[in-house]
């Protein structure tokens, strides 16, 4: 009789594993059948071991084993990422099981056997971390060479990309002169996907498989590499529990993997910068610290002009030539709806939503067959007349602020009546087959307009004319990567356009705009890293940050509790309304030194918290 420990994958479980008892013989990995509540679930055997050694501790236990079944013996998880979901687990004070979860495709789960590999491992004694900055382009052609230099070494290579479209583009450049061997998981379901991942689990020829994060796990024992694409991009952050950052995951996967990492971007993050100038990370080529752009770039300060315009002469110009010359141009904005927010002519207040406190966003809709304004929270969902007033003085004179997408599209269409103008956010635009027919076309029909959000960017492929019509509303967001992220988002913006990139700003003398346009990557990573630095931010401190919905009343009872619990390391506490609700959200912050993680007395402390408690370690933000 074997006692057998295994990890229930599912979200949400708050023990690392649980103990039954068998008469079957298990490996480490092997799917198993376990009962769960009412039902059953899926897990992952950890460990085996003989009842007789341990009927002592089995006898003494308050509860009783159940018994499980083997639902595929033959296949399961390999043991390298069990250890790795362990150790994320851990740094994220969560389970394996959360992690689990959270990272394993349902199709998985109904075939156990893609996890298990029929090629022989290669052996290797790898598992470093290197740097590729350099443009889209370059980089493809990067990649061409480390993967063919490991097919001649007899080993596979993983592509990982943030999103569907991005494996798209990396697709073609990629695939040539090896196409019998490059196997893709994008716009693949049921027997499609099954037929893919079956290829790329028996095909003896090494092989490329281009696939998103889910499908780690995929079971081939020859991968010499793994390429992070895009590595900057804040989609490998999961926005659910356990809110893992899947470059973390990889940084710990292979060391036990024993494979190569390569993190690739046009511009990398401020963390993987530092750590390869500290040494921690090597640099695959030499880092390309000035990107180098097809188009002329311009700044235009609209804090100059004395009326209010969405665009200035210096766009609008550029525009009328572009159209003359049937060249499509796109225009970007941050933010859906017409008008970001509203403000009380008489008492300067905003108008907020009454259930969460956000800001209300104008919106032009169709009611009852009529084209009208109306206010939206883009946080809860709820709706507000336009003709509303002031919810502090009652005054009726309010001012919508700040430029929209909508808005963008309503001044384009009063200057350019004959043109049409497309818009693709996520408002107008539900699906990602809505957006690609959107896409083609604005490619197909000559001296067009798109205007867009980020999300097109997603689709996009060269423009001659590419301008920023607002952004401005992300220098008031108090997030420490803010400067990163407008850095990011102009460089991808830049990239896109063939001719012209304009930038229309109020905050023309902002460093970050000056260093993005000219594509200056070493003087903003010198002046973010002494900010950070100076600050103690992340890469010089790690945030942990715990977080409590409630009643006022309750909130100040659980700030209470905080305080006297973590006292020792110095808590922050953040109050702030909360999005969905009439409650309050308190959010207490802790900064510690990154290389003292995990500390043990501290994750003792977070893990005494009830589950209503909202733990997020290297949290995306801190408000």
């Amino acid at each position: 009789m074997k006692l057998v420990h295994v990890i229930p994958i599912v979200r949400g479980f708050t023990k690392d594993s649980l103990s039954y008892f068998t008469k079957e013989k298990f490996s480490i990995g092997n799917f198993v059948r376990i009962p769960m509540r009412k039902g059953s679930v899926l897990g992952i055997v950890e460990n085996a071991q003989n009842a007789s050694s341990l009927k002592a501790s089995i006898k003494s236990a308050n509860f009783a084993l159940k018994k499980i079944s083997v639902v595929e013996k033959t296949s399961g998880l390999p043991e390298p990422f069990i250890k790795t979901a362990k150790e994320v687990a851990n740094f994220y004070t969560t389970t394996t099981s959360n992690i689990l979860g959270a990272l394993l495709p349902k199709i998985f789960f109904d075939h156990p056997e893609f996890l298990s590999s029929k090629v022989r491992e290669k052996k290797s004694e790898m598992g470093e971390i290197r740097l590729l900055q350099l443009s889209t382009n370059e980089r493809l052609r990067e990649y061409r060479s480390i993967i063919r230099e490991n097919f001649a070494q007899n080993k596979s290579v993983l592509f990982i990309a943030p999103t569907q479209e991005d494996l798209k583009k990396a697709y073609e450049p990629l695939r040539i002169g090896i196409e019998n061997f490059v196997f893709t998981t994008f716009e693949k379901k049921g027997e499609r996907l099954k037929t893919t991942l079956m290829k790329t689990k028996n095909e003896k020829h090494p092989i490329l498989l281009l696939t998103t994060f889910p499908y780690l796990s995929l079971g081939r024992d020859d991968f010499g590499t793994i390429i992070l694409e895009r590595e900057n991009s804040r989609a490998y952050r999961l926005l659910k529990r356990p809110y893992i950052n899947i470059k973390t995951f990889l940084e710990f996967y292979i060391k036990n993997k024993k494979v190569n990492l390569i993190l690739g971007d046009s511009v990398l993050s401020i963390e993987s910068l530092w750590k390869g100038r500290e040494g921690l990370y090597n640099e695959l080529t030499p880092l390309s610290w000035r990107l180098n752009f097809e188009s002329a770039a311009e700044i235009v300060d609209m804090q100059t002009r004395q009326n209010f315009n969405i665009l200035s002469e210096r766009l609008i110009n550029n525009i009328k030539t572009s159209l003359y010359e049937g060249k499509n141009i796109f225009l970007f904005g941050t933010r859906k709806g017409l008008s970001p927010s509203t403000i009380c002519g008489d008492c300067a207040s905003l108008l907020l939503c009454k259930n969460c406190q956000a800001p209300l966003v104008l919106h032009e809709k169709m009611i009852d067959g009529d084209i009208k304004n109306i206010y939206i929270c883009h946080h809860c969902g709820a709706k507000r007349n336009s003709e509303t007033r002031c919810d502090n003085c009652q005054s009726w004179k309010l001012y919508p602020l700040g430029i929209g997408v909508d808005r963008i599209v309503d001044e384009c269409q009063k200057i350019f009546p004959e043109i049409k103008i497309m818009l693709l956010d996520k408002d107008h635009v539900k699906t990602g087959k809505q957006a690609k027919e959107l896409i083609e076309k604005f490619e197909n029909e000559n001296g067009s307009i798109l205007v867009g959000t980020e999300l097109a960017l997603n689709y996009l492929k060269k423009v001659p004319l590419v301008s920023v019509v607002s952004l401005d509303s992300l220098f008031s967001i108090p997030d420490f990567y803010i400067n990163e992220k407008i850095f990011y988002l102009i460089t991808r913006l830049r990239e896109l356009s063939k001719e012209n990139f304009l930038i229309q700003t109020r905050n023309a003398k902002a460093d970050v705009l000056e260093f993005a346009t000219a594509g200056n990557v070493l003087d903003f990573y010198r002046a973010e890293i002494k900010e950070r630095e100076e600050l103690r931010y992340p890469p010089f401190s790690l945030f942990i940050k715990v977080s409590k919905e409630d009643t006022p009343d309750n909130i100040k009872r659980k700030a209470t509790v905080l305080q006297n619990t973590f006292d020792s390391f110095e808590p922050h506490f953040i109050l702030k309304n909360s999005k969905k609700t009439d409650q309050k959200v308190l959010s207490m912050i802790l900064r510690i030194k990154k290389e003292n993680w995990p500390d043990k007395l501290l994750k003792e402390k977070l893990l005494l918290l009830t589950p209503d408690f909202l733990i997020k370690v290297d949290p995306e933000s801190i408000l």
